[in-house]
Order: C-alpha cells, then structure tokens, then sequence
C-alpha cells in the first residue's frame, strides 16, 4: 500500500469544521496526565500546544509539588495537583472525576522513567475509556488498543524492539506493524514522520533541524491530544498533529533559526491552522 504524503489539501480535508454556535466545551476538553518533580515544564507545552489547537479546556493532573509552579505558566490552565512530587495512587481519585469532564487525555510527558510511576500510569491508563495519546516515558512501558503512541527513534526501538530502519519504506513497513501489534496509531517522528494504524500509512515532511530542541515532542503531543478531544479518529489526529506541528516550527524557523524554542512553535500554532480552515 503505497503512503499518503501529507500536504495542504489532504490535511484540510481531515480538519474537521467547526460549529459557529458552539457553546464552551463543544471543541475538545482534554486532559493532561504528566509532570514531576524534575521535569515541570513538558505538560505546560501539551497544554498550551492544546489550547492553540482549538481545545476549548484543558485540565492538567500534576503532582501538589509542581501544581502551583504549573499553574503559573497561564490562567488557562486548569491545574489539580495531588499529594507528592511524581505520579503516585493519590492521583486516582482525582483522575476518576477528571475522567468523566473530559475527551481525550496525554499522558507520559515528564512523568519520569520510575518503577512506581510507571505502574500508576498503567493503571490510570486501564481505567481511561476514551481516546488517547501514550507519549514519552510511557512509550513502549503503557499501552492500550486504540491509543496514539508518538516515539521519537529511540523511544520506537523501545517498543517494537527493533531500530528504525534509514530506508523509508522499510520504515513504513516497521511502523505499519507496530502500529498492528498495539492495536493502534503509531506516529514515529523524524526528519520524515510516519504514521499508520495499520491499514493507513502517511508521511509528513513539515518541520526541520531547528526542532531538535526540547519540548517539540510534547507540542506534537499537545496537538494530537486537542485533534482527538475535538472529535477527530487516531489517524487523521496524528496526521494533523505531525503536519500542523512541523509546520509551525518551519514558520517559527523562518523567523528565530536554530534559536527556536519548542514555545515558540505554540505561538506558530494559529497560523498553521487559519491555512488550513482559510
């Protein structure tokens, strides 16, 4: 099956409308499952790559010891902070509420690699029943069919067990079936992204060299998070993910090179959509 390469036009047709009289709520209510006490920052860019996106709310379950520093990063964010300073079984009651006021969830960025926090993500993740997005220190460690998994190269060779391969319809053939073992969309980023859920198969050629820097991978996983709260399927999510993300880093990179920031990209965010709904 030959892969789709991902452009202006067929990345429209996957954006969804959206309703001129819709009420607050009706685009997308995401939740957001990371952070720690090493790593504060990576579920503040999901969120604010999500609001870019269109999530009309995003709430972020993060540990007590973050949550203030957290919520100071925006007045948007919807901040409830559990005790302790990593994910732990405190969570799950809050989680549960959250669970029935939400869409979509992200969970895995910054959580950190722990035995424990691993396990509490696993849980949390068995007990989500809606469509989501497994990023990060979750990639290859939490899984779930139906899920969105967004590896870069090495977090792919964690889960499938096998490097990605440099030929790249080699590399399809690698993505289509991991993306079949886990019941779900793979989107494997690079210098050309991949995405399959098996049966598709498409490749996304925005985004450059710039993008090395930290936290690109958390505002993908942002975008992905709001295409999927907003009612999009796993596939076109990524596929808008990967393509709306590179190409507001291409237009940041226009502007700031190689001294771009993954928020940076945030602000870029808008405009990559208004081309796509213009």
């Amino acid at each position: 099956m030959k892969p789709i390469e991902l452009s202006r036009t067929n990345a429209k047709k996957m954006l969804r409308p959206r309703a001129p009289d819709a009420h607050k709520g009706q685009n997308g209510k995401l939740l957001v499952v990371g952070g720690s006490w090493l790593y504060y920052g990576s579920p503040a860019l999901v969120a604010r790559a999500a609001y870019r996106a269109g999530a009309d709310l995003v709430y972020l379950l993060v540990p007590e010891r973050i949550a203030h520093t957290v919520a100071s990063y925006s007045p948007d964010f919807i901040v409830w902070g559990y005790e302790g300073d990593s994910l732990n079984e405190k969570a799950f009651e809050l989680f549960d509420e959250l669970s029935e006021k939400t869409d979509a969830l992200v969970i895995g960025n910054g959580l950190l690699k722990d035995a424990g926090v691993l396990k509490t993500a696993a849980e949390l993740v068995a007990r989500w029943k809606k469509p989501l997005v497994i990023d990060a220190d979750c990639i290859g460690r939490v899984w779930k069919p139906g899920a969105i998994y967004t590896p870069h190269v090495v977090e792919f060779e964690r889960m499938s067990g096998k490097r990605p391969d440099e030929d790249l319809e080699e590399r399809c053939r690698q993505v289509r079936k991991e993306a079949e073992n886990r019941g779900g969309t793979v989107l494997l980023k690079g210098t050309i992204d991949v995405i399959s859920n098996s049966k598709k198969c498409a490749l996304n050629k925005t985004g450059n060299a710039g993008m090395t820097c930290g936290g690109t991978g958390d505002t993908l996983a942002g975008v992905a998070g709001a295409m999927l709260a907003a009612g999009h399927g796993p596939f076109d999510s990524a596929c808008l993910a990967a393509y709306l993300n590179g190409l507001a880093g291409d237009t940041a990179f226009e502007e700031l090179g190689y001294s771009l920031m993954a928020s940076d990209i945030v602000e870029k965010l808008p405009a990559a959509i208004r081309l796509l709904r213009a």
